[in-house]
C-alpha cells in the first residue's frame, strides 16, 4: 500500500479532479470562504433551529476549515442547549465544542455570505435557513421568509441546514449557477411532493426507534448517528443503537464524517462513533468488527431495524438474508459529476436485490481504471499528492464526497424510520441530487401499516 493513498482531501478532489488544480491552492480557497452563521435571539427556544445551527456548523466547517463564524448575542450563547439537555451545556458551549473558542463571538460583524436562522437580520447575499413540520427550506433572505416553523420532526433542522451548506458549495466551486440565488425546499414526510402542497407538512412525532443497527459508519454512517442521536429522546439510554464496520479511521475521513476528529485517527470507527455516543448521554452499543457478508445472521434479541450505509453492493445485496425486518439504505455519488447524487432504498422491495445493487460490468470497470490511470498520469493537481504513478492512481480511485451530501441522506433515512413507526408514507426508492433538487424520483408503496412494525422495538417521545 503507497504511503499517499488515503491523503487527499475528498472535498478539494473535486476541483483536482475537474481542473486539476493545485491540491494547497483548494484548500486555501476553501479557508478563505469567510461564512456567518447568524442567530437570532429566539433560536433560544426552538430545539429544531439549535439543531440546525450546530448541522450547519458541523457540516460548513469541514467544507470551509476555519472560514466559519457564528454571529449569537450573549444571552442566546448563555441559553440552554434543547438537545442533549442531560449533559447541561449551554447553546454557545456546543458551539465552540464544534467550531472552537475563536469562532463563537457575541461581537462579529455578519460578513455578506451568511445563513440567517430565527430573527437574526443579515444583508443581501444572505441565505434563510427555515422549516415547518417536515419541511426544510433555503433560500435569499430578500424573496424566501420564515416558514410557521412548527417543530414536528427536528430533522427538519438538519435538512434544511444541509440544504443551505450545499447551497453555499454548490456557488463555490461552480457547480450551479443557480445556487444561492433560487430557493430550496423538500419535505421529509411526503419527498413526492412540492413543500406547499398541505400534505407536505406530516405529523407530529410521537415514537422514536428503540433498538436498530448502524450498518457502516463512514461518511454515511456517521451522519446516521448525527441524526439519530439528535431525535428527542427523554432518556437517552433507552435507545439501544448497534454499530457495524471493519475499518479504522483515516484521515480523510476527518472532513466527511461529522462525528469524526483528529483524535480517532487510527482507531476502529465502532469505537470511535461508541466513544461519541457515550460522551452524549448514550448508552454503550453494541460492537461488530468485521466485514458484512452472507454470512452474517441476526441473533435473538438483536436488533431488527437496519439503517445502511455501506458503499460496495456486495455487502448490500447481503443484507436481504441477514434476518433483518426492515433496512433503509442510502448511497452517494463518488465523482465529480455525481458527488451530489443521493439514491434511497428500502428492504423488503419489490425490486430483486440484483436489480437493485448489481455489479459493476467489467467494461465500465475497465473503463473506470482506464480513466484513473489517465487522471494519475496528466492530472497536474495529482502531480503534488504523490512522487510515483502508482499512489496517483490509488489516489485517483477515492471518491469525491462532502458531508452535507450524507447529512442530507441521512435525514431521508431517519425519516422513512420514524414514518414507519407513524403508520405514514412508505418509499421503496428515492433518488435525485442536491443540484437540481426539483428533479426527483421517488417511488412509492401506500402507507406503512401495523404488520410493517412487527417485531420492531420503539419509545414514546
Amino acid at each position: 500500500m503507497n504511503a499517499f493513498t488515503s491523503e487527499i482531501s475528498r472535498i478539494s478532489k473535486l476541483a483536482i479532479d475537474r481542473d486539476g488544480a493545485d491540491p494547497a491552492e483548494v484548500l486555501a480557497r476553501r479557508q478563505s470562504y469567510a461564512l456567518t452563521l447568524c442567530c437570532g435571539d429566539d433560536v433560544a427556544a426552538s430545539y429544531t433551529l439549535q439543531l440546525a445551527v450546530l448541522t450547519a456548523a458541523a457540516t460548513a466547517s469541514r467544507c470551509f476549515p476555519g472560514a466559519v463564524r457564528v454571529a449569537i448575542s450573549p444571552d442566546l450563547a448563555a441559553a440552554p442547549l434543547l438537545i442533549w439537555p442531560w449533559l447541561r451545556l449551554s447553546f454557545g458551549q456546543a458551539l465552540i465544542d464544534i467550531l472552537g473558542p475563536q469562532s463563537v463571538n457575541p461581537s462579529a460583524t455578519p460578513t455578506p455570505r451568511a445563513l440567517v436562522f430565527g430573527s437574526a437580520i443579515a444583508g443581501r447575499g444572505a441565505l434563510r435557513v427555515t422549516f415547518d413540520g417536515w419541511i426544510g427550506l433555503v433560500g435569499p433572505v430578500q424573496s424566501v421568509g420564515r416558514l410557521p416553523e412548527r417543530q414536528f420532526f427536528p430533522t427538519a433542522g438538519v435538512l434544511a441546514a444541509s440544504l443551505a451548506v450545499s447551497e453555499l458549495f454548490l456557488s463555490f466551486a461552480d457547480i450551479n449557477l443557480e445556487a444561492t440565488r433560487r430557493s430550496v425546499g423538500l419535505s421529509l414526510w411526503r419527498p413526492d411532493l412540492d413543500i406547499t402542497d398541505p400534505e407536505a407538512l406530516g405529523i407530529p412525532v410521537q415514537y422514536l426507534p428503540q433498538s436498530l443497527w448502524a450498518l457502516g459508519l463512514g461518511h454515511l454512517g456517521n451522519a446516521y448517528l448525527w441524526s439519530l442521536a439528535t431525535l428527542p429522546y427523554v432518556d437517552p439510554k433507552a435507545a439501544e443503537f448497534a454499530l457495524f464496520d471493519f475499518d479504522k479511521v483515516v484521515k480523510d475521513n476527518i472532513e466527511t464524517g461529522v462525528l469524526f476528529d483528529s483524535g480517532f485517527i487510527n482507531r476502529f470507527k465502532a469505537h470511535a462513533c461508541s466513544q461519541w455516543l457515550g460522551a452524549h448521554g448514550f448508552e454503550q452499543p453494541r460492537l461488530v468488527e468485521r466485514r458484512f457478508d452472507r454470512t452474517f445472521k441476526l441473533q435473538d434479541g438483536e436488533p431488527k431495524l437496519a439503517l445502511c450505509g455501506f458503499d460496495t453492493n456486495p455487502a448490500r445485496r447481503d443484507m436481504k438474508d441477514a434476518g433483518f425486518l426492515r433496512v433503509i439504505e442510502s448511497g452517494l455519488g463518488g465523482t465529480v459529476n455525481n458527488f451530489d447524487t443521493i439514491s434511497f432504498h428500502t428492504l423488503p422491495n419489490p425490486r430483486p436485490v440484483e436489480e437493485l445493487w448489481p455489479d459493476v460490468r467489467k467494461e465500465d470497470e475497465a473503463k473506470m481504471e482506464t480513466e484513473q490511470e489517465r487522471t494519475a498520469r496528466n492530472n497536474a493537481g495529482y502531480q503534488k499528492l504523490a512522487r510515483d504513478v502508482c499512489g496517483r492512481r490509488d489516489l485517483a480511485g477515492k471518491s469525491v464526497a462532502v458531508p452535507f451530501v450524507g447529512t442530507t441522506a441521512a435525514s431521508f433515512v431517519v425519516a422513512e424510520a420514524i414514518r414507519l413507526l407513524h403508520d405514514g408514507p412508505a418509499y421503496h426508492d428515492i433518488r435525485f441530487s442536491l443540484g437540481n433538487p426539483g428533479k426527483r424520483h421517488t417511488t412509492r408503496n401506500g402507507n406503512y401499516g401495523p404488520p410493517d412494525t412487527a417485531g420492531l422495538t420503539y419509545v414514546p417521545v
